[in-house]
């Protein structure tokens, strides 16, 4: 039997250990738990981004309502509820479903501001005392946020709820 040197005995060593942190680091990334790092370009990140889709989407809303109890000065009654809203990119118009809606029979105007959509639609009422003359409502595609709010004849906006949407997916599951 052939005897090993000291020197051929550190190199074959070496070469084991090498092999092993290999595999091991070959398996560490195929079940997932290394990851290398996310691209610096600012071209290779935006194209890594997720889409949002342009096809008509129906969202659930947890909000909060802020409304006037005896005119829009005075101190408001604050509740929570939930609510359905729906954009239709294509038709470029949007709904939602609460207290002073944009319904789905008379659906506002949707624009897009980066992530932002807004629909809106001139009014004509009579509520609290005072004449609304538009009504309006965002989601921010990005984060979910849902703002809606009324102008008022005198110039005044005034926010009526907010809160967080999310994809309402109907059945079957």
């Amino acid at each position: 039997m052939q005897k090993f040197t000291a020197y051929s005995l550190v190199l074959l060593t070496f070469f084991a250990a090498a092999l092993a942190f290999s595999l091991g680091g070959w398996l560490a990334y195929e079940q997932g738990w290394l990851q290398w790092a996310k691209p610096q370009n600012a071209a290779m990140a935006a194209a890594s981004a997720p889409q949002l889709s342009d096809d008509a989407i129906e969202l659930i809303c947890e909000c909060t309502y802020t409304l006037p109890v005896n005119g829009f000065d005075s101190e408001p009654k604050t509740y929570t509820d939930v609510l359905l809203a729906g954009l239709d990119f294509g038709n470029k118009t949007g709904w939602y479903q609460g207290q002073m809606a944009i319904s789905q029979t008379r659906k506002g105007a949707l624009v897009m501001d980066g992530t932002k959509a807004v629909v809106s639609r001139p009014a004509m009422f009579q509520r609290y005392g005072e004449m609304v003359t538009g009504e309006q409502f965002t989601i921010d595609r990005a984060t979910g946020e849902f703002t809606e709010s009324v102008d008022l004849k005198d110039g005044r906006k005034f926010s009526v709820l907010k809160g967080i949407c999310g994809k309402f997916i109907k059945a079957p599951f």
